[in-house]
């Protein structure tokens, strides 16, 4: 392992922000992959420029925005989701209206999802989680997909730990719903369902817990 990868992400930040570009690079590479998974599934081909813009936003503000209890992916996913909103405000044309608190993907363009690149069970996982409201599927994808706790999707997201739970179960009922009502065949709902319960099981035991 060399130095910098040794380096925790608040370290490599303030490294990057003093002017090391190799720093740099070493935190892009180090969360590249979930921040592209993070735009790729709502806006596909416009993800790259928003990509950038995260990271490029990580330069501006001051460390003291890294909460203790969310920590460094907090402080990106928080950022990767404010330039989502500010992508989708420029290309909508209600934007004083927009509320990701109730806004869906699927209603704010229904054509969008075919061109998400997805197959069988996940296209039909993609398809439910872009019909439910948008800060809801960002907290359970953040939950399942890059494993993170109650209490950091709450900081990413600037919510009370007590709101992202909440939704969350309701949002992981209507999720259900929502795959019942897509599935074009019972073989692949009961294909995708059987995936999914290893996630409830996980989101149960949180959300019975302390987050």
């Amino acid at each position: 392992m060399s130095g910098l990868e040794a380096l925790s992400d608040s370290e490599l930040l303030a490294r990057w922000r003093a002017g090391d570009r190799a720093a740099g690079a070493t935190l892009v590479e180090r969360h590249l992959e979930s921040i592209v998974r993070f735009f790729m599934s709502k806006v596909g081909s416009d993800s790259d420029d928003l990509v950038q813009a995260t990271f490029l936003g990580l330069l501006d503000g001051a460390l003291d925005r890294l909460r203790a209890e969310g920590g460094f992916r907090s402080f990106l996913f928080g950022i990767a989701r404010n330039k989502l909103l500010e992508h989708l405000r420029n290309t909508i044309r209600d934007r004083e209206r927009f509320d990701p608190q109730h806004a869906t993907l699927a209603g704010l363009d229904p054509s969008a999802s075919a061109a998400i690149d997805a197959h069988g069970q996940n296209k039909l996982l993609l398809a439910a989680l872009r019909r439910l409201p948008l800060d809801t599927q960002l907290m359970l994808e953040l939950h399942y997909w890059e494993n993170m706790r109650v209490r950091e999707i709450a900081v990413a997201l600037d919510m009370p730990p007590s709101t992202i739970k909440t939704r969350m179960r309701r949002g992981r009922a209507r999720l259900d719903e929502e795959m019942r009502a897509l599935a074009r065949s019972r073989e692949a709902l009961e294909t995708t369902l059987r995936g999914l319960d290893g996630w409830a099981q996980e989101l149960r035991r949180e959300l019975d817990g302390e987050g």
